[in-house]
């Protein structure tokens, strides 16, 4: 009797308390809940995630590259993924591909995107303080590049004095031996000087690059928004790679560096300019009394040149190591390069690069290793600065754009055996000339495509040819060649072997 008046006296407060909860998950729904689903409805097409992380999980610990490859088999051209709170959208064939580069409302970068210890660099940035970076770097290198004979030269001074270390003994590590050279040639374009051997900042600028390089792919971002506990529990057995302990040991010096090289120019006090940072002094004396907003501090110079290092150095010593291990695996193009360097160049004198115009089978092997090798399997991000369409597909604001050209570079519609190592590809008038066709973009392509594209196609001829020009190039004995990759921030051979290089 007593539970039956209880009931009675309570029976509106329940129904009140039921009424409110009720409209509280109607209020969810139609607010949230709606509204998501009709996003999702419009995005292209694409595979479910996990609840919190999407997925991001499912991916292949440094080679999602490949599970990208994957899904485009079956979801397509362009589809969609969720990636821990992101909206991405994966772009994987050239059509697609060239409306990305063209597009003025996807060039900013991810927030965060890039940030580190030295700063943020016009290659991460967005916005204002990315245009007007870019257009002064793109300008300075654009007048070094008028005076590239004397660029040249000390690209080849570097290349005599480094030829003769190959034909010391084996060589252990041959990424870390091209890198040790490359460092030298890009810092004639960023400081207007290189470094000897012996010096400890030449060894701190390899460690930096060396170790920068291993501390995890750009996918590990799309982690760095979610709650810590969810992070803990799906991500970091998955993605998280730590840093190597002597990371900031070895990489702390660099900035102190950098500044002691900053303010060694600006004591030079010229108004002409042989090297990256003159120019960059140059145009932030210009700016001093100046209202803008975008700075062109010391800070955002360092970073810069951190980038222009790791763009510059790191690809021209992983392209020339995967050409290395072609040339061993396939002798008959060894031979080929050999033949065109009897006929144009001889064996005596230095190459040039001009002498690529008569090197048709030279420059298709080069060609072929950017293709096949594809450093850069997938793009630097971007994100959509409003809504808009690829295609017929909807890319919503603020979603991350990826273009995926280890796909477009293996697309059987544009390469006939796509996973073949062809060179023969590329020659056109029965081998008389070399072609490459515009959906080889190994510097990506658009607005933010890399800056140092030109000289690091210097790079790769001169030092290719006069290895080829000097040496014969093998394994060493009960040694085999892997093309097995790992990728962090590019792709790279997972292990090399020692290889002997003998003087011809």
């Amino acid at each position: 009797m007593f539970l039956t008046s209880w009931l009675v006296d309570n029976l509106g407060s329940y129904q009140l308390l039921f009424n409110a909860s009720i409209g509280l998950i109607l209020f969810w729904f139609v607010s949230y809940l709606l509204p998501k689903i009709k996003r999702v409805r419009s995005l292209p097409p694409g595979p479910w995630g996990l609840p919190f992380v999407g997925y991001l999980p499912l991916l292949q610990k440094n080679n999602e590259y490949e599970d990208l490859d994957r899904l485009a088999k079956k979801y397509g051209p362009v589809y969609s993924l969720s990636m821990g709170k992101d909206t991405v959208i994966v772009v994987n064939d050239w059509n697609h591909a060239k409306e990305v580069f063209k597009n003025d409302d996807l060039l900013a970068r991810p927030i965060g995107f890039g940030n580190n210890k030295h700063g943020v660099s016009f290659i991460q940035s967005s916005g204002a303080h990315w245009r007007d970076h870019r257009r002064l770097s793109f300008h300075v290198l654009h007048d070094l590049d008028q005076v590239r004979s004397s660029f040249d030269d000390k690209i080849k001074t570097e290349i005599q004095q480094f030829l003769p270390k190959l034909g010391k003994g084996p060589v252990k590590n041959l990424y870390k031996t091209f890198l040790s050279s490359a460092t030298n040639t890009i810092s004639f374009l960023l400081l207007g000087h290189g470094f000897e051997d012996d010096d400890p900042v030449k060894q701190t600028l390899i460690d930096t690059l060396m170790v920068s390089s291993h501390t995890g792919s750009q996918f590990g971002a799309f982690s760095s928004g979610l709650r810590p506990r969810i992070e803990r529990l799906f991500m970091k057995p998955i993605l998280k790679k730590e840093a190597p302990v002597n990371y900031h040991e070895k990489t702390k010096a660099l900035p102190k560096y950098l500044q002691n090289e900053i303010d060694q120019h600006k004591k030079k006090q010229t108004t002409d300019f042989d090297d990256y940072i003159h120019g960059y002094l140059q145009e932030q004396k210009n700016r001093k009394d100046s209202s803008g907003n975008v700075p062109f501090d010391d800070e955002t110079l360092r970073a810069n040149i951190v980038s222009l290092y790791q763009a510059g150095s790191e690809t021209v010593s992983t392209t020339l190591v995967w050409a290395i291990l072609y040339l061993i695996q396939n002798p008959d193009y060894y031979e080929k390069i050999r033949g065109e360097i009897a006929s144009v160049i001889g064996f005596e004198r230095l190459p040039e690069y001009s002498d690529r115009v008569k090197m048709p089978s030279t420059m298709s092997f080069i060609f072929e290793v950017h293709r096949i090798a594809s450093l850069v399997p997938v793009n630097l991000f971007r994100v959509a600065t409003r809504d808009l369409k690829i295609g017929n597909f909807n890319v919503p604001k603020d979603s991350t754009v990826i273009v995926n050209f280890w796909t477009i570079n293996h697309d059987t519609f544009l390469w006939i055996k796509p996973y073949e190592f062809d060179p023969t590809r590329f020659l056109v008038d029965h081998g008389a000339k070399s072609v490459k066709p515009p959906f080889l973009t190994p510097f990506s392509g658009g607005e933010r495509n890399c800056p140092g594209e030109g000289f690091a196609n210097v790079e790769i001829f001169l030092y290719l040819v006069s290895i080829v020009q000097k040496y014969k190039i093998e394994c060493e004995p009960g040694s085999t060649i892997s093309f097995e990759a790992e990728y962090d921030s590019i792709r790279r051979p997972k292990s090399i072997p020692p290889l002997i290089f003998t003087k011809i």
